[in-house]
């Protein structure tokens, strides 16, 4: 299996892959030619995991591939490893995780999206996380063979709502810039203080433009009621989610997210965005909200209106746990993810 080590929703999905048992049925090894680090660093972690694929390649003892990509460089690095089985007869998995696949692949020229369309096309499967995924891909190349499979979380019994302390909690997670929406989320939160006279307060959990949202804040009026909490994962983000009262992510481009799933595992009334496969994920009004991005008004009615009614939060975020449970969840996503290696491992023992 070959997936950066960069920390992030794609980390997120192999681990959990991990933790399900995956790695101990089919003596999967991880692979990592990416991480955080110098442009040196980097390129010799590459350069390690190709070494690495090839001996296990060259030995005989690669029966499937299971490559991870997202889109630029991760895009072209993923690519390599496709050809390598491609070339050696090996079957060959490209999971697609990019939050904006589109937006990478409709900018380029016809000779690299012919190159992009090759790349697919190599692949025994190309997995996506949304049927409107599988619409776009299948008109980059015609010729792939796409299976949907969706991001999935382990779900914990539902959780009745915290109790109310005075403070309406919302819960933000993610890398913080312009790509998430941390700056039209911080301006929603206090239009949406302003018209209530609610006390609110927005937990920030990430890493990225901490300084410049923190001055958005300040201009806004809004710096008492934003925390940041930097980076978090493990323990602490489980403890931020049941702290919250609600989850919001107003991004601008994603793919499925794995923190609307975590929210909403959790029992978290989710907002979000119109974008990439939000909408196959959430019902707008039902399981959750959806907007779109970068409106502002739209988003400062919905938090109002979450903040002002306690009842509506606890039935939407029933609604969205059961989603999660069906649809999302560990026993109904990994069966589909080990049909598909039984099918491409058939006979190669």
């Amino acid at each position: 299996m070959i997936c950066t080590g960069a920390k992030g929703g794609m980390r997120s999905v192999v681990d959990g892959y991990r933790e399900s048992g995956i790695f101990d049925r089919w003596a999967v090894e991880r692979i990592e030619p990416h991480a955080e680090g110098s442009l040196s660093q980097r390129l010799r972690m590459a350069l390690t995991a190709y070494r690495r694929c090839v001996q296990l390649v060259a030995r005989r003892q690669v029966a499937l591939m299971h490559v991870h990509a997202a889109m630029r460089g991760s895009f072209w690095r993923k690519s390599v490893f496709v050809w390598i089985a491609r070339l050696a007869a090996i079957p060959v998995i490209l999971h697609l995780h990019g939050s904006e696949t589109v937006k990478f692949m409709d900018g380029q020229r016809k000779p690299v999206r012919r190159l992009i369309r090759a790349n697919l096309e190599a692949a025994s499967r190309v997995v996506v996380l949304s049927p409107r995924w599988r619409s776009y891909i299948a008109t980059v190349a015609p010729r792939a063979r796409i299976e949907v499979l969706a991001n999935y979380v382990r779900v914990p019994p539902y959780r009745a709502p915290r109790a109310p302390d005075g403070t309406f909690r919302l819960l933000f997670l993610g890398a913080v810039g312009t790509r998430k929406g941390i700056y039209p989320l911080i301006e929603a939160v206090a239009e949406a203080a302003r018209i209530t006279g609610l006390k609110f307060e927005l937990v920030v959990g990430g890493d990225g433009e901490i300084e410049q949202a923190r001055e958005h804040a300040r201009r806004f009026g809004v710096e008492a009621l934003v925390r940041f909490e930097g980076w978090v994962g493990g323990e602490t983000k489980l403890r931020l989610l049941r702290e919250a009262d609600a989850y919001v992510l107003p991004s601008f481009n994603e793919g499925l997210p794995m923190s609307l799933l975590e929210a909403m595992a959790e029992s978290l009334p989710v907002v979000s965005t119109t974008v990439g496969g939000i909408p196959d994920l959430i019902n707008s009004g039902v399981d959750g909200w959806l907007i779109e991005p970068g409106d502002v008004a739209a988003l400062a009615r919905v938090l109002a209106t979450l903040a002002s009614d306690a009842t509506l939060r606890a039935d939407v975020a029933a609604r969205g746990w059961q989603r999660v449970s069906s649809e999302f969840s560990e026993v109904a996503v990994v069966p589909r993810l080990e049909a598909v290696y039984q099918e491409l491992t058939e006979g190669r023992g």
